[in-house]
Parts: C-alpha cells; structure tokens; sequence
C-alpha cells in the first residue's frame, strides 16, 4: 500500500485549518478540536474540491481463498483499474465502464497460457497506464497493466464485507487497484490545496458564531459575508485555466494525491 509520502509544497493537513482556528480564537483546551475537524471536513466537502476525482493505488496480496480486504479502504468510492501481478508483469483483469478506450480483448485459451505459465511469448500492445502514485514512500509514474482485460470476469466486489473475491483460475498473486477516492480521512490528515485555507477557516469560524446562541445576529452576518467571499476567491483560482493545466490534460486523466 502506497503509504508514508513526501510532504507536498502546494498542500497542507486539514488540521492545519483547525489549529489556526483555534489559535485565532486563543482557545488551546483542546475542547473544540473534534468539532473544529468536523466542520472543516464538512467545508472540505461542500465545495466539492476534491470532485476533480482524486485516485489513489495500492498493491495487495491475495489470501489462501483469493480474497482481498479492502476494509481499510476508507475513502473507497468505485474502482477505476485492477490488474494481477504475473511473472514480474501486471495483467488488466477488467476496468470500469467510464472508460471508453477500445483495448484488446484476450480469450479463455491467451488467459490459460498466462495465469498457468506466465508465458512470455504472448505480446499486447495495448494496455492502460495506473495513476501516478507512491509506494513504501517512493513515487512510482508509469505503471502500464498489459491489455484491456478478458473475455470473462475474474472477479466481483463484496461491498458490504468490503472483499474482493477473485476466481479460483488465478494465481494467489498480488494485485494492484487503482481506485476513485473521496480524498476525506476523518483523522484531519486530509491534504488540502492551499487555495482552499482561508475557504476552510472562514467556514470555521462562520459556523462555531453560527450555532453560537450568544452571537448577535449581525455579528453572525458579518462572519458569513467574510465566508462567501474567501469561497469566491477560491472559485475563482481554480477556474484558472493555466499552462499546466493544459499539458496535464494531455498527459493524463488521473492523478493521486500523496498520503501522509
């Protein structure tokens, strides 16, 4: 599992927020932590930052039966690419419907020759690319799984026991899941862009005056003006359309955001 990432420049922790909230209002009990996460996860939320789609990749192994746990998934909404580790390369087991690229389709007899001898001789040129993303702390780009799945299914999601169950005519291998994320950690390890800072903490501040029964309304008021604002200006940086912008819609749809 991709896990223990670099710190990034362009972002923050979401607790970050929190605690320059509460150093605004000099409260440092310690009392207002959880609700001040809280609300800065229901900001983070609300402005539908992360609808951009953020995609996360893991590796995990197979037990005995061909099950993978993906319990610790929390941020797991649909996946978007799972391929099998065969003979040192990754084989697409199938891909999610939003994908619409025609790739080579390999029958029962290419399959048998694959997961029983790993054989080499068998040559794809098509294939999908995995989303940037890091793994043991060390960033990995370029991850190509082989083909564009099978003529049959290999496996099916247990959603409600959090599994994927794999057919028994695979390998017990590792496997690779790239998957759509909802880029929340209810921890406050959430990494946040810095153009949404001053968004989150004007939200803070509004909504603690908000249901704050003391607070005259006016005062109130003046909270919320302050927090529309800060949620223009955000808006208004990330409909920037710059240079970079560009070439990474050329060269990719996906990106992973780094886990802390």
């Amino acid at each position: 599992m991709s896990i223990l990432t670099p710190k990034t420049a362009g972002f923050v922790n979401l607790s970050y927020c929190v605690n320059q909230v509460l150093a605004d209002i000099e409260d440092y009990s310690g009392r207002r932590i959880e609700k001040c996460t809280q609300l800065a996860i229901r900001a983070f939320t609300d402005a539908n930052i992360f609808n951009s789609i953020n995609v996360e990749v893991v590796y995990l192994e197979m037990d005995a039966n061909g099950i993978v746990d993906i319990s610790g998934l929390t941020d797991f909404v649909d996946y978007s690419k799972i391929a099998i580790m065969v003979n040192g390369k990754y084989w697409i087991l199938n891909s999610n419907e939003k994908i619409g690229f025609v790739r080579e389709e390999l029958d029962d007899d290419e399959a048998a020759l694959i997961f029983k001898t790993g054989s080499p001789s068998i040559e794809v040129g098509s294939g999908y690319v995995f989303a940037d993303h890091y793994i043991n702390g060390t960033f990995r780009t370029g991850l190509f799984g082989m083909g564009g799945g099978f003529s049959r299914s290999y496996f099916r999601f247990d959603m409600e026991k959090m599994q994927i169950q794999f057919d028994t005519a695979l390998p017990r291998n590792q496997i690779v899941l790239e998957y759509i994320s909802t880029g929340i950690k209810d921890s406050g390890a959430t990494l946040v862009p810095k153009s949404a800072v001053e968004y989150i903490i004007a939200y803070i501040h509004w909504q603690l005056k908000q249901h704050d029964s003391q607070i005259d309304r006016f005062t109130k008021r003046e909270y919320k003006q302050e927090f529309l604002e800060r949620e223009n200006m955000m808006t208004e940086f990330n409909l920037r359309f710059r240079k970079e912008d560009y070439l990474q819609s050329l060269l990719s749809t996906y990106k992973q955001t780094p886990k802390m």
